[in-house]
């Protein structure tokens, strides 16, 4: 595999990031998740978009371009003679001495990489998969703004280290009041009564792009969805609950704690959007 790393394409075991690099030392930087389909990648100027707002927002100082990082991103993709895949890509705030201070940080570091990635198995779609609500919170808004989508990350990993231990595929975290937040790499939705519902972003949750693109499919095609809190036990009535991301798309989830939801099968709503999803992007 070549790894895009500050300018140069180099092999994986040639690929060297210091030691004294704040993203090891500190989770210090911001990354964003893409995903091409047959050699196009998908809404690269939403992530781009949203990769540079979660650098401004902690200062981290570059010169990189949408144009230029877009261009990155298509060469490692090409270089690795992929079409189908999963591309990651990272900005560090780069080398520094010891400590939280950044003055005299050397400048970004930037990687990308990509593996092959075709989705998940169709039929994992026609059964859905399990949830578990972890005890894990979500950081509050109120210590770290939700739509930073920062190298530190043990928040979610300590969630799906929960689930994965009570052999779910997701955890679904709460926030300090209680209201169902997200998942540790998915937004969380819920049928009831013919009507999606989702929680607004107020509750602290990231503005997933994947997310964003289900509620606009929605609306465009007289789908009734609402921005709503709902509580744990409003998943566990739920008719349908599904969730959404760059790798997931549009994913059933058919039990949750281990109770199903529903029939137990993907629901119509769910199926409908998963639908519309894929139609932009084949």
């Amino acid at each position: 595999m070549l790894i895009f790393l500050n300018g140069s394409l180099v092999p994986q075991e040639e690929a060297r990031v210091s030691v004294l690099d704040r993203g090891f030392l500190y989770g210090d930087g911001v990354f964003e998740t893409l995903r091409a389909y047959s050699g196009k990648i998908f809404r690269p100027g939403d992530h781009l978009n949203r990769l540079f707002c979660s650098a401004k927002s902690l200062l981290i100082k570059h010169d990189f371009t949408s144009d230029y990082l877009e261009d990155a991103l298509y060469k490692t993709l090409r270089e690795n003679n992929l079409a189908d895949a999963y591309l990651r890509l990272t900005i560090t705030r780069g080398q520094s001495g010891p400590g939280p201070d950044i003055e005299d940080c050397s400048g970004p570091t930037l990687t990308i990489t990509a593996r092959e990635f075709r989705g998940y198995p169709e039929d994992t779609y026609q059964r859905g998969i399990s949830a578990v609500i972890v005890n894990t919170i979500r950081i509050p808004a109120s210590a770290l703004n939700p739509q930073i989508k920062s190298l530190n990350f043990l928040n979610n990993i300590m969630a799906r280290i929960e689930a994965k231990g009570a052999g779910a595929s997701e955890a679904f975290m709460l926030n300090t009041d209680g209201y169902v937040a997200e998942g540790t790499v998915s937004n969380i939705f819920i049928v009831k009564d013919g009507i999606a519902l989702t929680a607004p972003l107020s509750i602290g949750i990231l503005d997933g792009v994947t997310r964003s693109q289900v509620t606009a499919l929605a609306q465009k095609n007289n789908i009734r969805l609402m921005e709503y809190p709902f509580r744990p036990e409003e998943i566990l009535s739920a008719d349908e609950c599904f969730i959404t991301s760059t790798l997931y798309e549009v994913m059933p989830v058919t039990s949750v704690n281990h109770k199903q939801i529903g029939n137990g099968n993907p629901g119509n709503i769910t199926l409908t959007l998963l639908g519309l999803y894929r139609t932009t992007i084949y």
